[in-house]
């Protein structure tokens, strides 16, 4: 399965969020699920129970910097597709398609 997590605390001070979203990287990189850190979201590969408990982790550690959190999961899960990998061979079937390497 793979989810695109987007997290953006409401109501900070600052027009720059990469300080608080800090810590969420840091949960991410340490659940051991394969992820893509993205310009507006981060796209993590593993299965349903593991996805969501990262989630809630990152989301709870948000609500610890802020006071009001908006977190957005989109899932692509397939059946006929299982395992992992997806998360690169999504992008290079595109690339295929295509015809050449995509900027990343």
């Amino acid at each position: 399965m793979l989810a695109e997590l987007e997290i953006v605390p409401i109501g900070t001070q600052s027009p720059s969020l990469s300080s608080l979203l800090a810590e969420v990287a840091k949960i991410i990189d340490r659940s051991g699920l394969d992820y893509r850190v993205g310009p507006m979201g981060t796209v993590l590969e593993g299965d349903w129970d593991r996805i969501m408990t990262v989630v809630k982790q990152c989301h709870l550690a948000m609500l610890q910097s802020t006071s009001r959190v908006m977190t957005t999961i989109r899932i692509d899960d397939r059946k006929d597709k299982p395992g992992t990998g997806r998360i690169i061979q999504k992008v290079q079937s595109l690339e295929t398609k295509v015809g050449k390497p995509l900027k990343r």
